[in-house]
């Protein structure tokens, strides 16, 4: 069976310490003081599966996300119903937004015959956690009762291929999912390797549950990444979020190529 990666571009964003996602065009320089990030919800197809990793914001920004989201489905011959199963990296609005909307004007699920997949711990903490604005919190809710979830734990494998890490770092309970379909192997950290800036610097983000986390589990997974020939997927990269790591340059800087054909 062949092995189809895309990852669905919603857009480019400008976020400060206000967390909201402005929209700029993708070769702009962020607003001041703020981070320059795109959105990129992964489709994974094989065989019967369909697979969307980390939907996005949904309606829970100034815009939706959603009509990008579906016509990105649609230019690769899917509907939000063919979608089979949704990994969750972690559960930070921008990546679990696009679960459910409200275009026809009330709660709907995006991907009706999905099973969802993710961490119990983290679903819980972010339950008992008041949300500020309530759209947030009417999103939870109906999510909660409506939705198909799937709660998984360190080592779980949802199905033959697939495998979850509990790595931590950006939130208490980050996963990371291990792909390996059709002779491929792929990796998604979630916002511990969300940009390919993130291979290339150490640092310890003041963004994240554990930053010093955050940088063990990347130089862990960068190495075994290059011992066994992963794949990237990062959600918030501007320009190449499919890349494999190569090998390092004169420069002691690794060497990334861009992967866009699974053949």
């Amino acid at each position: 069976m062949k092995l189809n990666v895309k990852p669905i571009y919603l857009g480019t964003f400008s976020v400060g310490l206000d967390k909201k996602f402005n929209r700029i065009n993708r070769d702009d320089p962020p607003h001041k003081a703020s981070l320059k990030l795109s959105m990129n919800p992964f489709l994974i197809q094989f065989g019967k599966k369909n697979i969307i990793i980390d939907p996005g914001l949904g309606d829970l920004d100034q815009e939706s996300h959603i009509p990008a989201l579906l016509e990105g489905l649609h230019e690769h011959g899917l509907s939000n119903d063919d979608i089979t199963d949704v990994f969750l990296s972690h559960l930070h609005f921008d990546h679990i937004g696009g679960l459910a909307h409200k275009q026809n004007g009330f709660w709907e699920l995006t991907f009706p015959n999905a099973t969802v997949w993710l961490s119990r711990q983290e679903w819980d903490k972010l339950k008992t956690i008041p949300q500020k604005n309530p759209v947030k919190e009417q999103f939870l809710d109906f999510v909660d009762i409506h939705a198909d979830l799937n709660f998984v734990h360190e080592n779980d494998k949802p199905f033959e291929g697939v495998t979850v890490r509990v790595i931590g770092g950006h939130t208490e309970f980050s996963l990371a999912w291990f792909i390996n379909l059709g002779g491929y192997r792929l990796l998604n950290a979630g916002d511990v390797i969300g940009t390919k800036g993130h291979i290339q610097r150490k640092f310890a983000a003041k963004y994240d549950f554990d930053g010093k986390t955050s940088q063990q589990r990347r130089d862990e997974l960068i190495a075994m990444a290059i011992d066994e020939d992963y794949i990237f997927l990062a959600f918030h990269d501007n320009e190449i979020p499919v890349f494999r790591i190569k090998e390092k340059n004169e420069n002691n800087a690794y060497i990334l190529q861009e992967v866009t054909e699974f053949s």
